[in-house]
């Protein structure tokens, strides 16, 4: 009997403290900082009207049950925010300064909602630096909402391409080809190209544009050489136009990364659909919106 005594006395210490065999009670939450920087999000992001906010502010504790939440435990003793999904839930407003708070998030998932503003830079940083996964439309991560290159040969009749690459996901190439029906035909047409680039492939092609300090450059560099090439970039930021012309491989190293990077992106899209015009927009011609 004693021995039994004993038994029911062990189950109920681990039941009511959760201390047995050195397990932590399962309704530990995470750390007030955390909790606030969720808090912060919700009442930022008009929560009480998000298609599914169950379980979110409720006590001290069940954070880790919230709706879109999932932890991992640091410690005996603690829990961590790891995960956040939050994507397609009628989220209305900005996500604040302190979401950067959410130190060991490993990814935020906040896609089709209606969010406004960037990211805070330090949660940006982190993606830029692999730690933090983000799937978010591409202003949510960037400034930058377009940009257009152009590769024009001065002595070449044909051999202009150009590649629009906007933050919407839209995406355009455009080919100046030769006809050659015959031996002396100097016909030319425009080959069009339109397709997709994901959200994160054009905010990471623009943050590499930033991070070589495509902002700072003069706009004109050149070499005085007869028959080259003219390669224009021409980015979009904050409603602002900035503009950068390179003739005969006159710039710098870091112009040259990025106008690799803009022809490598623009060769790995996935292209949906071909055309053909009888003329190549140059950046003098608008270009015709295709939607």
């Amino acid at each position: 009997m004693p021995k039994m005594i004993c038994t029911v006395g062990l189950l109920v210490s681990f039941l009511v403290f959760g201390q047995c065999y050195g397990q932590s009670p399962s309704s530990e939450g995470i750390s007030q900082r955390e909790r606030q920087a969720l808090e912060a999000l919700f009442q930022a992001t008009d929560g009480n009207h998000w298609k599914n906010h169950e379980g979110w502010l409720g006590a001290p504790g069940t954070e880790c049950s919230w709706h879109g939440i999932i932890c991992e435990r640091l410690s005996a003793e603690a829990k961590t925010v790891s995960h956040l999904d939050l994507s397609e839930n009628n989220l209305n407003g900005h996500v604040p300064e302190n979401l950067a708070e959410l130190a060991h998030l490993q990814s935020l998932t906040i896609f089709g909602n209606r969010l406004v503003g960037r990211l805070p830079n330090t949660v940006v940083e982190r993606w830029l630096s692999g730690q933090l996964s983000i799937s978010a439309e591409a202003p949510l991560l960037t400034d930058v909402s377009e940009i257009d290159y152009e590769s024009s040969p001065s002595a070449l009749l044909c051999g202009q391409h150009r590649i629009v690459l906007r933050a919407d996901t839209h995406a355009e190439e455009y080919l100046n080809q030769c006809r050659n029906a015959t031996p002396n035909d100097r016909t030319t047409y425009c080959e069009v190209k339109q397709g997709k680039i994901w959200w994160e492939e054009f905010a990471r092609l623009a943050w590499l544009l930033e991070k070589n300090g495509f902002f700072e450059l003069k706009p004109n560099h050149d070499r005085n050489v007869t028959d080259s090439t003219f390669v224009s970039t021409r980015v979009t930021r904050l409603g602002k136009s900035y503009e950068v012309v390179e003739y005969a491989g006159g710039g710098p190293l870091n112009l040259w990364v990025i106008q690799r990077s803009i022809e490598g992106v623009g060769a790995l899209l996935d292209w949906e659909k071909s055309s053909t015009q009888p003329t190549y927009p140059a950046w003098q011609s608008p270009i015709q919106q295709r939607r």
